[in-house]
């Protein structure tokens, strides 16, 4: 935490309160136009071709706020060298903001998919064809619907404590400053990370995000929410991909391309489960 005070000195001192009041400002937005993506149906006159795209409105909202998200991220990555010119040691100040930002629509992503919009308009919801991506997937497996309904719970319970575990431990192994990527634009003050960890995972933090997520579909089990995991899944991959591993591939090389074949990004391999749950929820680094 030292060290990335040290870098953004605009949020220096009792200033650093500025940083969750912010955060709360982003998620708060989020969250909002995410919720406005669900009332539009009920809005708009569903006649002609909208009565075909109201019920895609909450996806494509889900769509929008991701993609706002990764830009914000993508930002961090794409102007580094143009700002490096521009504002030498400064240019990681001046662009923060918008990595923060980008990370903080993310996880607030994965949250949302918690949220039963549709308890609150259960008629409009139940109508079709809405009730196609609403309706409980668990309500087609007769006498076994409760059982399925109690063991998601569980399992989404688990999910949560999980990916929150995740990101503690991340936070807690790579420090906040590796977290916040200030490595990006001071490489020459980074450390090699060959923690144990990396062996099961390439992305513990952006991991914990998704596992996170995939509660949510645990909770919900209906449409709505598995195409929303699949594109929350999706863009980050697309992201870490092209983004963030085209960078660390230039960086290493040959190295990076056989570590990435090796060890899975978001996915532990079943085979060192007990492994990752022992990182994770031990003091082994």
């Amino acid at each position: 935490m030292d060290k990335f005070r040290e870098k953004i000195p605009a949020f220096s001192g009792k200033k650093i309160v500025l940083l969750p009041i912010y955060l709360v400002v982003v998620v708060s937005a989020n969250l909002t136009i995410l919720r406005l993506f669900y009332l539009l149906p009920m809005i708009i006159p569903s006649t002609g071709l909208l009565a075909i795209l109201l019920p895609w409105f909450p996806v494509i909202g889900v769509i929008l706020m991701e993609a706002i998200g990764i830009l914000l991220i993508y930002q961090m990555w794409s102007r580094k060298e143009k700002l490096k010119i521009k504002y030498g040691e400064l240019s990681y100040q001046k662009i923060f903001l918008s990595g923060f930002g980008g990370v903080a629509v993310i996880l607030s992503l994965s949250v949302y998919n918690f949220i039963s919009h549709f308890m609150w308009q259960t008629q409009f919801w139940t109508e079709y064809p809405f009730q196609i991506f609403t309706i409980s997937l668990t309500s087609f497996m007769a006498n076994l619907q409760i059982i399925f309904h109690i063991l998601g719970i569980i399992f989404s319970v688990f999910f949560v404590f999980l990916g929150l575990m995740m990101e503690r431990r991340a936070i807690q192994i790579f420090g906040f400053d590796y977290m916040t990527v200030t490595y990006l634009y001071f490489p020459e003050e980074s450390e090699l990370q060959d923690h144990k960890i990396y062996s099961l995972l390439r992305h513990p933090a952006y991991s914990g995000a998704i596992v996170i997520c995939l509660g949510g579909v645990l909770l919900q089990q209906n449409l709505y929410s598995i195409l929303f995991f699949i594109i929350y899944y999706v863009g980050l991959y697309i992201h870490i991909h092209f983004v963030e591993e085209k960078e660390l591939v230039q960086r290493f090389g040959d190295s990076y391309i056989n570590y990435r074949n090796e060890v899975p990004a978001f996915f532990v391999k079943p085979k060192n489960y007990f492994r990752f749950m022992k990182l994770i929820f031990g003091k082994t680094d």
